[in-house]
Protein backbone atom coordinates (compact mmCIF):
# COMPACT_ATOMS: atom_id res chain seq x y z
CA UNK A 1 0.00 0.00 0.00
CA UNK A 2 1.64 3.44 -1.23
CA UNK A 3 -0.17 6.46 0.01
CA UNK A 4 0.83 10.23 -1.16
CA UNK A 5 -0.41 12.74 1.28
CA UNK A 6 -1.38 16.40 -0.11
CA UNK A 7 -1.69 19.16 1.95
CA UNK A 8 -2.57 21.61 -0.20
CA UNK A 9 -4.60 19.99 -2.89
CA UNK A 10 -6.64 17.19 -2.14
CA UNK A 11 -8.59 15.39 -4.67
CA UNK A 12 -10.46 12.29 -5.48
CA UNK A 13 -9.66 10.18 -7.93
CA UNK A 14 -13.16 8.91 -9.51
CA UNK A 15 -13.73 6.88 -12.75
CA UNK A 16 -17.49 6.94 -12.94
CA UNK A 17 -17.05 3.86 -15.75
CA UNK A 18 -14.78 1.77 -13.46
CA UNK A 19 -16.11 -0.68 -10.90
CA UNK A 20 -14.30 -1.77 -8.01
CA UNK A 21 -12.85 -5.62 -7.91
CA UNK A 22 -13.59 -7.86 -5.19
CA UNK A 23 -11.37 -7.12 -2.44
CA UNK A 24 -9.96 -3.42 -3.04
CA UNK A 25 -9.84 -1.29 -0.55
CA UNK A 26 -12.53 1.67 -0.17
CA UNK A 27 -11.19 4.95 -0.73
CA UNK A 28 -9.46 6.81 1.97
CA UNK A 29 -10.80 9.90 3.70
CA UNK A 30 -10.06 13.20 1.77
CA UNK A 31 -7.27 14.42 1.61
CA UNK A 32 -5.52 11.15 1.07
CA UNK A 33 -5.44 8.91 -1.97
CA UNK A 34 -4.59 5.12 -1.36
CA UNK A 35 -3.62 2.86 -4.34
CA UNK A 36 -2.98 -0.25 -3.57
CA UNK A 37 -0.25 -1.80 -5.93
CA UNK A 38 0.72 -5.32 -6.39
CA UNK A 39 4.32 -6.24 -5.59
CA UNK A 40 6.44 -6.00 -8.77
CA UNK A 41 7.17 -9.44 -10.19
CA UNK A 42 8.90 -9.65 -13.54
CA UNK A 43 8.41 -7.43 -16.60
CA UNK A 44 7.32 -3.82 -16.90
CA UNK A 45 4.01 -2.44 -14.61
CA UNK A 46 0.39 -2.45 -15.64
CA UNK A 47 -0.38 0.29 -17.98
CA UNK A 48 -3.22 1.91 -15.73
CA UNK A 49 -0.81 1.83 -13.02
CA UNK A 50 1.76 4.00 -15.34
CA UNK A 51 -1.46 5.99 -16.05
CA UNK A 52 -2.47 6.24 -12.11
CA UNK A 53 1.51 7.03 -11.48
CA UNK A 54 1.77 10.03 -14.19
CA UNK A 55 -1.40 11.80 -13.68
CA UNK A 56 -0.59 12.12 -9.68
CA UNK A 57 2.87 13.44 -10.76
CA UNK A 58 1.71 16.72 -12.50
CA UNK A 59 -1.09 17.03 -10.39
CA UNK A 60 1.25 17.32 -7.96
CA UNK A 61 3.68 19.89 -9.76
CA UNK A 62 0.73 21.57 -10.75
CA UNK A 63 -1.06 21.96 -7.31
CA UNK A 64 2.99 23.28 -6.07
CA UNK A 65 3.06 25.85 -8.66
CA UNK A 66 -0.47 27.07 -7.80
CA UNK A 67 0.13 27.44 -4.40
CA UNK A 68 3.02 29.62 -4.77
CA UNK A 69 1.68 32.10 -7.23
CA UNK A 70 -1.83 32.55 -6.04
CA UNK A 71 -3.00 31.41 -2.97
CA UNK A 72 -6.38 33.35 -2.84
CA UNK A 73 -7.37 31.20 -5.59
CA UNK A 74 -9.48 27.78 -5.23
CA UNK A 75 -6.80 24.78 -5.07
CA UNK A 76 -9.38 22.20 -5.04
CA UNK A 77 -8.76 20.92 -8.72
CA UNK A 78 -5.72 22.34 -10.89
CA UNK A 79 -8.29 22.78 -13.86
CA UNK A 80 -10.83 24.96 -12.15
CA UNK A 81 -8.14 27.89 -11.55
CA UNK A 82 -8.27 30.79 -13.64
CA UNK A 83 -5.40 31.18 -16.58
CA UNK A 84 -2.36 33.72 -14.44
CA UNK A 85 -0.30 35.98 -16.06
CA UNK A 86 2.59 33.31 -16.34
CA UNK A 87 1.36 32.27 -20.09
CA UNK A 88 2.59 34.14 -22.48
CA UNK A 89 -0.39 32.90 -24.32
CA UNK A 90 -2.91 34.67 -21.77
CA UNK A 91 -1.42 37.93 -21.36
CA UNK A 92 -3.28 40.67 -22.65
CA UNK A 93 -1.70 42.22 -25.93
CA UNK A 94 0.31 45.07 -25.08
CA UNK A 95 1.50 48.38 -27.31
CA UNK A 96 4.66 46.87 -27.77
CA UNK A 97 3.55 44.38 -30.64
CA UNK A 98 4.19 46.24 -33.67
CA UNK A 99 0.96 44.06 -35.25
CA UNK A 100 -1.49 45.91 -32.61
CA UNK A 101 -0.32 49.48 -32.85
CA UNK A 102 -2.18 52.23 -34.39
CA UNK A 103 -1.22 52.98 -37.81
CA UNK A 104 0.94 56.15 -37.94
CA UNK A 105 1.64 59.09 -40.63
CA UNK A 106 5.32 57.08 -40.89
CA UNK A 107 3.27 54.98 -42.99
CA UNK A 108 3.56 56.08 -46.65
CA UNK A 109 0.41 54.08 -47.16
CA UNK A 110 -1.46 55.64 -44.55
CA UNK A 111 -0.49 59.14 -45.31
CA UNK A 112 -3.27 61.14 -46.82
CA UNK A 113 -2.55 62.60 -50.10
CA UNK A 114 -0.80 65.89 -50.54
CA UNK A 115 -0.70 68.30 -53.36
CA UNK A 116 2.52 67.48 -54.16
CA UNK A 117 1.33 64.18 -56.04
CA UNK A 118 1.72 64.75 -59.83
CA UNK A 119 -1.51 62.76 -59.78
CA UNK A 120 -3.19 64.63 -57.75
CA UNK A 121 -2.45 68.37 -59.29
CA UNK A 122 -4.97 70.32 -61.56
CA UNK A 123 -3.72 70.60 -64.82
CA UNK A 124 -1.47 73.91 -65.48
CA UNK A 125 -2.47 74.53 -69.11
CA UNK A 126 -6.16 74.46 -70.23
CA UNK A 127 -7.77 72.28 -72.96
CA UNK A 128 -6.99 73.56 -76.29
CA UNK A 129 -9.32 75.61 -78.26
CA UNK A 130 -10.10 74.50 -81.23
CA UNK A 131 -12.27 76.06 -84.30
CA UNK A 132 -14.24 73.67 -86.52
CA UNK A 133 -14.01 74.90 -90.01
CA UNK A 134 -16.66 72.68 -92.46
CA UNK A 135 -17.33 73.19 -96.60
CA UNK A 136 -13.83 73.94 -97.46
CA UNK A 137 -14.31 72.71 -100.93
CA UNK A 138 -11.39 72.07 -103.49
CA UNK A 139 -11.49 72.98 -107.39
CA UNK A 140 -12.08 69.00 -108.26
CA UNK A 141 -15.47 69.67 -105.89
CA UNK A 142 -14.05 67.82 -102.73
CA UNK A 143 -15.34 68.87 -99.72
CA UNK A 144 -13.08 69.06 -96.72
CA UNK A 145 -12.92 69.53 -92.91
CA UNK A 146 -10.30 71.10 -90.82
CA UNK A 147 -9.63 71.63 -86.90
CA UNK A 148 -8.01 75.30 -86.30
CA UNK A 149 -5.69 75.65 -83.49
CA UNK A 150 -6.06 79.37 -82.86
CA UNK A 151 -2.93 81.11 -81.15
CA UNK A 152 -2.94 82.47 -77.67
CA UNK A 153 -1.81 86.05 -78.76
CA UNK A 154 0.57 87.23 -81.62
CA UNK A 155 1.78 83.70 -83.31
CA UNK A 156 5.31 83.12 -83.61
CA UNK A 157 4.32 81.02 -86.96
CA UNK A 158 1.55 79.63 -88.64
CA UNK A 159 1.76 75.75 -88.65
CA UNK A 160 -0.16 73.66 -91.16
CA UNK A 161 0.15 69.66 -89.94
CA UNK A 162 -0.24 67.21 -92.56
CA UNK A 163 -1.31 64.15 -90.91
CA UNK A 164 -0.02 60.41 -92.87
CA UNK A 165 -2.32 58.50 -95.04
CA UNK A 166 -4.69 56.29 -93.17
CA UNK A 167 -4.63 58.94 -90.48
CA UNK A 168 -6.66 62.36 -89.41
CA UNK A 169 -6.49 65.23 -87.74
CA UNK A 170 -6.83 63.00 -84.38
CA UNK A 171 -3.69 61.26 -84.79
CA UNK A 172 -1.95 64.42 -84.73
CA UNK A 173 -3.96 66.22 -82.10
CA UNK A 174 -1.34 65.74 -79.10
CA UNK A 175 1.33 67.53 -81.78
CA UNK A 176 -0.96 70.56 -82.66
CA UNK A 177 -2.33 71.34 -79.41
CA UNK A 178 1.60 71.13 -78.20
CA UNK A 179 2.79 74.02 -81.06
CA UNK A 180 -0.20 76.37 -80.18
CA UNK A 181 0.92 76.15 -76.18
CA UNK A 182 3.97 77.17 -77.62
CA UNK A 183 2.22 80.25 -79.41
CA UNK A 184 1.59 79.03 -82.74
CA UNK A 185 -1.37 79.02 -85.09
CA UNK A 186 -1.98 75.46 -86.44
CA UNK A 187 -3.74 74.55 -89.27
CA UNK A 188 -4.64 70.44 -89.14
CA UNK A 189 -7.11 69.01 -92.58
CA UNK A 190 -8.44 65.77 -92.58
CA UNK A 191 -7.53 65.08 -95.99
CA UNK A 192 -9.48 63.86 -98.50
CA UNK A 193 -10.91 60.46 -97.89
CA UNK A 194 -10.00 60.82 -94.32
CA UNK A 195 -11.53 61.47 -90.98
CA UNK A 196 -14.68 64.20 -91.35
CA UNK A 197 -13.56 64.51 -95.44
CA UNK A 198 -14.68 61.38 -96.30
CA UNK A 199 -17.68 61.14 -98.84
CA UNK A 200 -18.88 58.24 -101.07
CA UNK A 201 -16.38 58.97 -103.93
CA UNK A 202 -13.72 59.17 -101.42
CA UNK A 203 -13.24 57.17 -98.41
CA UNK A 204 -10.27 55.69 -97.94
CA UNK A 205 -11.40 53.05 -95.03
CA UNK A 206 -13.39 51.00 -98.03
CA UNK A 207 -10.61 51.57 -100.72
CA UNK A 208 -7.65 53.33 -101.72
CA UNK A 209 -7.53 56.27 -102.90
CA UNK A 210 -6.33 56.62 -106.88
CA UNK A 211 -2.88 58.21 -107.87
CA UNK A 212 -4.35 61.01 -109.45
CA UNK A 213 -6.55 61.55 -106.13
CA UNK A 214 -3.28 61.45 -104.25
CA UNK A 215 -1.71 63.96 -105.94
CA UNK A 216 -4.14 66.54 -105.92
CA UNK A 217 -3.62 66.94 -102.45
CA UNK A 218 -0.52 69.22 -102.81
CA UNK A 219 -1.59 70.50 -106.27
CA UNK A 220 -1.25 74.16 -106.81
CA UNK A 221 -1.08 75.98 -110.70
CA UNK A 222 -2.85 77.18 -113.57
CA UNK A 223 -2.60 81.02 -114.28
CA UNK A 224 -0.48 83.69 -112.94
CA UNK A 225 -2.88 85.25 -110.34
CA UNK A 226 -2.91 82.75 -107.58
CA UNK A 227 -6.09 83.63 -105.76
CA UNK A 228 -7.64 82.70 -109.22
CA UNK A 229 -5.49 79.66 -109.83
CA UNK A 230 -7.59 76.61 -111.54
CA UNK A 231 -6.01 73.68 -109.86
CA UNK A 232 -6.45 74.02 -105.59
CA UNK A 233 -5.83 70.61 -103.58
CA UNK A 234 -6.27 70.32 -100.30
CA UNK A 235 -3.11 72.12 -98.99
CA UNK A 236 -4.01 74.74 -101.20
CA UNK A 237 -7.45 75.01 -100.24
CA UNK A 238 -6.34 75.64 -96.34
CA UNK A 239 -3.82 77.97 -97.28
CA UNK A 240 -6.59 80.12 -99.12
CA UNK A 241 -8.37 80.25 -95.79
CA UNK A 242 -5.69 81.32 -93.74
CA UNK A 243 -4.88 83.60 -96.37
CA UNK A 244 -8.41 85.32 -95.35
CA UNK A 245 -7.89 84.80 -91.54
CA UNK A 246 -4.51 86.78 -92.10
CA UNK A 247 -6.81 89.89 -92.26
CA UNK A 248 -7.78 90.28 -88.50
CA UNK A 249 -4.21 90.28 -87.98
CA UNK A 250 -3.19 87.17 -85.61
CA UNK A 251 -1.24 85.32 -88.05
CA UNK A 252 1.41 85.88 -90.75
CA UNK A 253 1.39 83.80 -93.95
CA UNK A 254 5.24 84.93 -94.32
CA UNK A 255 5.96 82.68 -91.44
CA UNK A 256 4.23 79.87 -92.97
CA UNK A 257 6.13 76.65 -91.80
CA UNK A 258 4.50 73.19 -92.99
CA UNK A 259 4.95 69.69 -90.84
CA UNK A 260 4.17 66.62 -92.66
CA UNK A 261 4.37 62.80 -91.62
CA UNK A 262 5.02 59.53 -92.81
CA UNK A 263 3.69 59.73 -96.40
CA UNK A 264 2.26 63.33 -95.59
CA UNK A 265 5.74 65.00 -95.17
CA UNK A 266 5.75 63.84 -99.05
CA UNK A 267 3.24 65.68 -99.98
CA UNK A 268 3.38 68.48 -97.94
CA UNK A 269 7.14 68.99 -99.35
CA UNK A 270 5.80 68.46 -102.79
CA UNK A 271 3.73 71.66 -101.51
CA UNK A 272 5.97 73.47 -100.19
CA UNK A 273 7.49 73.55 -104.12
CA UNK A 274 4.38 74.27 -105.13
CA UNK A 275 3.95 77.56 -103.41
CA UNK A 276 7.59 78.61 -104.68
CA UNK A 277 6.49 78.75 -108.05
CA UNK A 278 3.92 81.56 -107.64
CA UNK A 279 6.44 84.55 -108.23
CA UNK A 280 5.35 87.88 -108.10
CA UNK A 281 3.45 90.25 -109.89
CA UNK A 282 2.56 93.65 -109.97
CA UNK A 283 0.17 93.40 -107.34
CA UNK A 284 3.18 92.41 -104.81
CA UNK A 285 4.49 88.68 -103.82
CA UNK A 286 1.85 85.90 -104.15
CA UNK A 287 3.89 83.01 -103.18
CA UNK A 288 7.87 81.58 -101.28
CA UNK A 289 5.08 81.70 -98.24
CA UNK A 290 6.42 78.41 -96.68
CA UNK A 291 9.69 79.65 -94.74
CA UNK A 292 10.65 75.98 -93.08
CA UNK A 293 9.70 72.36 -93.97
CA UNK A 294 9.41 69.36 -90.63
CA UNK A 295 9.22 65.89 -92.23
CA UNK A 296 8.43 63.18 -89.55
CA UNK A 297 9.36 59.93 -90.87
CA UNK A 298 9.04 61.14 -94.09
CA UNK A 299 8.65 58.23 -97.13
CA UNK A 300 10.47 58.51 -100.23
CA UNK A 301 7.88 56.74 -102.13
CA UNK A 302 4.56 55.06 -102.29
CA UNK A 303 1.34 55.46 -103.17
CA UNK A 304 2.23 56.86 -106.78
CA UNK A 305 4.24 59.82 -105.63
CA UNK A 306 7.61 60.33 -104.75
CA UNK A 307 10.24 63.03 -103.20
CA UNK A 308 12.29 62.65 -106.21
CA UNK A 309 10.15 64.95 -107.86
CA UNK A 310 10.07 67.41 -105.04
CA UNK A 311 13.81 67.59 -104.37
CA UNK A 312 14.59 68.15 -108.42
CA UNK A 313 11.99 71.15 -108.93
CA UNK A 314 14.00 74.62 -110.02
CA UNK A 315 12.79 77.91 -110.08
CA UNK A 316 14.13 81.22 -111.18
CA UNK A 317 13.74 84.52 -109.04
CA UNK A 318 16.02 87.07 -108.60
CA UNK A 319 18.77 84.89 -106.97
CA UNK A 320 18.73 82.86 -109.76
CA UNK A 321 18.39 78.89 -110.34
CA UNK A 322 17.86 77.20 -106.97
CA UNK A 323 15.59 74.22 -105.64
CA UNK A 324 13.74 75.60 -103.14
CA UNK A 325 13.96 72.09 -100.99
CA UNK A 326 17.38 70.50 -102.17
CA UNK A 327 18.86 73.55 -101.56
CA UNK A 328 16.89 76.29 -100.27
CA UNK A 329 14.33 75.65 -97.59
CA UNK A 330 15.46 75.06 -93.61
CA UNK A 331 14.34 71.10 -93.00
CA UNK A 332 14.55 69.36 -90.02
CA UNK A 333 13.87 65.55 -90.29
CA UNK A 334 12.85 64.05 -87.25
CA UNK A 335 12.74 60.02 -87.07
CA UNK A 336 12.98 56.76 -84.86
CA UNK A 337 15.82 54.60 -84.90
CA UNK A 338 16.45 52.48 -87.78
CA UNK A 339 14.69 54.04 -90.53
CA UNK A 340 16.12 54.16 -93.58
CA UNK A 341 14.17 56.44 -95.79
CA UNK A 342 14.52 59.20 -93.75
CA UNK A 343 18.44 58.36 -93.37
CA UNK A 344 18.22 58.08 -96.98
CA UNK A 345 16.44 61.51 -97.62
CA UNK A 346 18.68 63.82 -95.07
CA UNK A 347 22.21 62.08 -97.13
CA UNK A 348 20.36 63.56 -100.31
CA UNK A 349 20.17 66.90 -98.98
CA UNK A 350 23.33 66.72 -96.88
CA UNK A 351 25.24 66.45 -100.68
CA UNK A 352 23.41 69.18 -101.51
CA UNK A 353 24.23 71.34 -98.39
CA UNK A 354 27.96 70.36 -97.35
CA UNK A 355 28.88 73.61 -95.56
CA UNK A 356 25.25 73.68 -93.74
CA UNK A 357 24.39 70.54 -91.88
CA UNK A 358 24.06 69.17 -88.19
CA UNK A 359 22.84 65.92 -87.16
CA UNK A 360 22.35 64.02 -83.29
CA UNK A 361 21.59 60.21 -83.40
CA UNK A 362 19.76 58.34 -80.44
CA UNK A 363 22.25 58.19 -78.70
CA UNK A 364 23.61 61.79 -78.05
CA UNK A 365 26.60 61.47 -80.59
CA UNK A 366 26.52 65.21 -82.35
CA UNK A 367 28.06 65.74 -85.81
CA UNK A 368 27.98 69.24 -87.61
CA UNK A 369 29.79 70.25 -90.92
CA UNK A 370 32.98 71.99 -90.12
CA UNK A 371 32.97 73.63 -93.73
CA UNK A 372 33.17 77.19 -94.41
CA UNK A 373 31.06 78.78 -97.52
CA UNK A 374 32.42 79.28 -100.53
CA UNK A 375 32.45 83.16 -102.54
CA UNK A 376 29.64 83.78 -104.49
CA UNK A 377 27.52 80.45 -103.27
CA UNK A 378 24.04 80.71 -102.47
CA UNK A 379 22.73 80.54 -99.59
CA UNK A 380 20.98 77.78 -97.96
CA UNK A 381 19.19 76.77 -95.37
CA UNK A 382 20.33 74.87 -92.49
CA UNK A 383 19.72 71.12 -92.61
CA UNK A 384 18.95 68.89 -89.02
CA UNK A 385 18.68 65.26 -88.84
CA UNK A 386 17.11 64.56 -85.17
CA UNK A 387 17.07 60.43 -84.08
CA UNK A 388 14.44 59.48 -81.40
CA UNK A 389 15.34 56.16 -79.51
CA UNK A 390 11.99 55.03 -80.60
CA UNK A 391 10.42 52.28 -83.10
CA UNK A 392 7.42 54.18 -84.01
CA UNK A 393 6.64 55.89 -86.49
CA UNK A 394 5.12 58.85 -88.38
CA UNK A 395 2.04 60.09 -87.08
CA UNK A 396 2.49 58.01 -83.81
CA UNK A 397 6.18 59.45 -83.40
CA UNK A 398 4.58 62.83 -83.99
CA UNK A 399 2.74 62.33 -80.68
CA UNK A 400 5.56 60.81 -78.49
CA UNK A 401 4.11 61.96 -74.99
CA UNK A 402 7.40 61.98 -73.18
CA UNK A 403 11.16 61.42 -73.14
CA UNK A 404 14.33 63.45 -73.48
CA UNK A 405 13.82 64.76 -77.03
CA UNK A 406 10.35 64.51 -78.10
CA UNK A 407 9.26 65.66 -81.73
CA UNK A 408 7.30 68.81 -80.52
CA UNK A 409 10.13 69.93 -78.60
CA UNK A 410 12.52 69.25 -81.53
CA UNK A 411 9.41 71.25 -83.49
CA UNK A 412 9.44 74.38 -81.36
CA UNK A 413 13.29 74.79 -81.19
CA UNK A 414 13.53 74.51 -85.08
CA UNK A 415 10.93 77.32 -85.52
CA UNK A 416 11.61 79.59 -82.77
CA UNK A 417 15.61 78.94 -84.55
CA UNK A 418 14.40 79.71 -88.27
CA UNK A 419 11.18 81.37 -88.13
CA UNK A 420 12.18 84.69 -85.41
CA UNK A 421 8.94 86.72 -84.65
CA UNK A 422 8.33 90.05 -86.70
CA UNK A 423 8.41 92.57 -84.50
Amino acid sequence: MTCHALKSTPFNCYFPNRRPKQGQQPAPPSGFECHSLKPKTSGRPPVREQVLALYLIVNLLTATIAVGADTSLDAKSPFDKKPTAFSPFDKKPTTKSPFDKKPTTKSPFDKKPTTKSSINKTPASQPPSIERVRELETSDGVRLEMAYYPPKGKAIATVILVHDLNGSEKTVRRLAAGLQEAGCAVAVPDLRGHGNSKSEDYDISKKKLLVNQIRMIPASGGGRIRSHARIKGDLETVRNWLKQKESEGDIDLDQLCVIGSGLGGTLAAMWAVADWHWLPNTQGPQGQQVKAVILISPVWADQGVSMTNALGARIRDGRGDIKPLLEGLPVLIIAGTNDRQSGQLFQRLKGARPMNWSQESADGTKQQSKRKPLRNQNKAGPLVFEEIRSSLRADKLASLPSGNRTPLQLCVRFIEETLPAND
